[in-house]
Formats: C-alpha cells, structure tokens, sequence
C-alpha cells in the first residue's frame, strides 16, 4: 500500500473527526453526500466521479428507476467498452423498482443484475450502499440514497462516502455483508426473477391507477337519514313527552331500525 496515500487517508479523517481546519485532500476525506441546489451538490455527481475512476462496483439498493439510471448510462456504458465489471444487487421490496431500467442494466455485458426476493428472505430489503474499488483503495457512498432520480438529485438526502484500505475493518464487513445477500438463496440472477417480476410489477401498476382514478366516496353518500318508522316513532315520543310520560315501548320488525331511533 503506498503510503502517500495512507497519509493522505489520516490527514483526511482528522479533518473530518478531529479538526477542520485541518488541510486534507477531499478525495480521501469521509465526508457527507446530499443535494443542495444552492452549492450546486448532487449525490448523482458524487456517484459518476466514483465511476469514472474506479476499477470495480458494487451497488447494493433497494429501489432503481429509469429516472435514476438514465443520468448514469452514458458513464456505464463507457465502463462497459473498458471492461470495468459491476455488480448491482436489488429487490421485490414494495415491487417498487422498475423492470425497464433492470433490463438496461442487464444488457450492459459488464454488469450482473440481481434481486433479492424479500418473501423468501422473510426480511425486508432497504439497503442505499455504493461501492468503488480502484487498486487498494476503497470508496463507499452509503446512506439514504435509493437509484431514482429525486434521490440522487432533489430529495433531503444524507449519505457519508467513506475511504478505505483494502485492509480496512470497515470494508470487510461491508463486503461481508454484500456478498452475504448476493450469495443468498434468495438473491436471484436476472434470468430467474425478471418475467415473474415485471408481471407483479405491472399487475401493482394497473391496481394503484384503478385506486387512484376512482370516485372517492362524499360524506353526504353516507349521512344518515331516518326512515319513515323513525320519523314517525321520534314525532310520537315527543308527545309522549309533552304529555309528562317517561316511558315508551317502541315494537317494530326486525331490521326497521329500531337501534337507529332510539340513539
């Protein structure tokens, strides 16, 4: 390990935990990953700079769009023509992500594609981790970013990218845990879980635009009116009332509304 870069790596994490005024180089200093139109921050750019210089990638996410790969496909597909191998893992989870962008993610001859399948897991999927690798250095951006495109440009976001050895703890047990889901039984590769997927995908589509296009029921469809027994059942009592009467018998066939008038 060049021990340059070592340096620069503690240089960075006393800038980033111990001291900002600290002079360190940004590339090796943890630091947060958000939007922020005002100074011009995205977590997409954070994303393609990593891209672009790394050897290796490792997306773990729980939700991918196609508004969220578009912005990155040109950089993929310049990774696929330089050979630089991915691995994307996703899930079911909520049926949320969308089958055309794991289809385009698929036919970039670099990248493996799988899903993992949160009903034979019995666990929930929500994992927002990116993984860099170049030479012995790694780079993860992990927080709370999911692969669409109001995550990575617009939405309040806080991701941490964090710099590490190939030696490193941190990086261990993220590997650990990566490969621990890509190599579960329940991770399925591409080809198994894509056209059972997409039907799921488009049966939930077509439900939420029937909910949304229906009629939402007024509360006057449901203001209680009472019926001709009650009326006339409410009007006599009242003069069994006036008469200086407290008690009353009130007989009527089952399912006339008695429970109703009496309220």
């Amino acid at each position: 390990m060049d021990k340059n870069i070592i340096k620069q790596m503690k240089n960075g994490f006393e800038t980033a935990f111990i001291d900002k005024n600290i002079m360190s180089n940004l590339a090796y200093k943890p630091h947060l990953v958000s939007n922020n139109y005002k100074e011009g921050k995205k977590v997409l750019s954070s994303i393609e700079d990593e891209l672009l210089k790394c050897d290796e990638f490792y997306f773990s996410v729980a939700f991918i769009t196609m508004g969220g790969l578009t912005p990155l496909l040109q950089t993929l597909k310049e990774l696929e023509a330089k050979g630089v191998p991915g691995r994307i893992l996703t899930t079911d989870y909520l049926n949320f992500s969308e089958p055309q962008a794991l289809r385009t993610l698929a036919n970039l001859k670099n990248i493996e594609v799988k899903m993992h399948c949160t009903d034979q897991a019995n666990v929930g999927f929500h994992t927002k981790g990116y993984l860099f690798k170049k030479d012995t250095v790694y780079k993860v951006i992990v927080g709370s970013s999911n692969l669409t495109l109001s995550a990575l440009t617009i939405n309040k976001e806080w991701n941490t990218k964090i710099v590490s050895t190939e030696n490193g703890e941190f990086i261990e047990d993220v590997f650990h845990e990566f490969n621990d889901l890509w190599n579960s039984n329940a991770s399925k590769d591409f080809e198994d879980f894509i056209d059972q997927y997409s039907i799921n995908y488009e049966i939930i589509k077509e439900q939420k635009r029937i909910a949304k296009n229906a009629c939402v029921p007024s509360i006057q469809q449901y203001k209680l009116k009472p019926n001709k027994m009650q009326i006339d059942f409410v009007a006599s009592l009242k003069k069994i009332a006036e008469a200086g009467k407290d008690r009353a018998l009130l007989v009527s066939a089952t399912g006339t509304g008695k429970t109703y008038a009496s309220a």
